[in-house]
């Protein structure tokens, strides 16, 4: 009954969730539309809601076998906790948000990763339809991030309820109706970090990766606060609303790389799992690479 209990838990708050986020989509498009703004586009919204049935429907299919591997992992748990108190949900809390901070990283510095997730960044608008646009195939990794948690002895289920709440919290950021929010800024994050994030501005390339604490971009040095007008989606965006091109669209870049490119063994490895635009030849340019190239611009130019 206790697990029956939690696994409704998780479920009700998705039930309460979900119809509140499609409200407050269909408020901000009616906003939109009444102040004349340009906020959504019904091709590219279409795409953000065929994208959340995909990753969702793939997430139904492989819980029970991700859910499973989180059960025999916490079976050799370091720590065992006698009562589920307030210091057990606050660090669960956090060590859930550092681990999602790590997933997030990793989307965005191996290529291989970064062919899954891109489908999250590349709509050209920014709103809260935006955060439904899912990426489809993270439900098949995703869930390894979270082994930790299971090793020092928190409950899989309660994972998941964690899990739905951040995710929650991660749809409001998608928006540009709210500015700057004050002291939030110092340890939250917020629509103004989020923006930063789902830029294609080179100085904003691969910053702010938090889900909920912003704090470990600020520690692990991947933050980057909101100075300029940001310009949303890739650096070379794709011109489709075909699902299918858009989720595999960096997958068909890395094949044509592959065959294309004349590289060591090592090297064409560099072109799956290194960094998003490495090149062996400097033909393509990480968002490292890039930010350094515009540094030195700026430089030439002021002297």
């Amino acid at each position: 009954m206790l697990l029956l209990f939690k696994a409704m838990t998780e479920q009700q708050l998705l039930m309460f969730t979900s119809p509140m986020m499609a409200f407050f989509i269909a408020l901000e498009i009616v906003l939109s539309w009444y102040f004349n703004r340009p906020t959504y586009n019904t091709k590219d919204t279409a795409i953000n809601l065929t994208c959340t049935a995909l990753n969702g429907g793939l997430d139904l299919l492989t819980r029970g076998f991700t859910f499973a591997i989180l059960v025999f992992c916490s079976q050799y748990s370091f720590f065992h906790f006698t009562e589920k108190s307030y210091f057990y949900w606050i660090s669960l809390f956090i060590i859930h948000d550092l681990l999602y901070y790590l997933l997030h990283l990793t989307d965005h510095y191996s290529r291989f990763f970064w062919a899954v997730h891109v489908t999250h960044h590349s709509s050209q608008k920014f709103n809260l339809s935006v955060a439904i646009r899912s990426s489809v195939f993270q439900p098949l990794y995703r869930f390894v991030f979270y082994i930790p948690l299971m090793f020092l002895g928190y409950d899989p289920l309660d994972l998941a309820f964690i899990f739905a709440v951040s995710q929650t919290y991660g749809f409001f950021v998608h928006t540009e109706s709210v500015g700057k929010l004050g002291f939030l800024e110092w340890f939250m994050v917020t629509p103004s970090h989020h923006r930063v994030h789902h830029a294609s501005n080179v100085r904003y390339l691969d910053k702010n990766m938090g889900m909920v604490l912003i704090i470990w971009d600020k520690i692990f040095g991947t933050f980057a606060e909101e100075t300029e007008k940001p310009r949303y989606g890739l650096t070379s965006n794709q011109e489709s609303y075909n699902p299918i091109n858009i989720v595999f669209y960096e997958w068909r870049n890395i094949w044509h790389d592959l065959k294309e490119k004349k590289a060591t063994f090592w090297q064409k490895m560099m072109y799956v799992f290194g960094p998003p635009g490495w090149s062996h030849d400097g033909s393509t340019l990480t968002s490292s690479q890039l930010r350094a190239q515009e540094a030195a611009t700026e430089n030439a130019t002021k002297q």
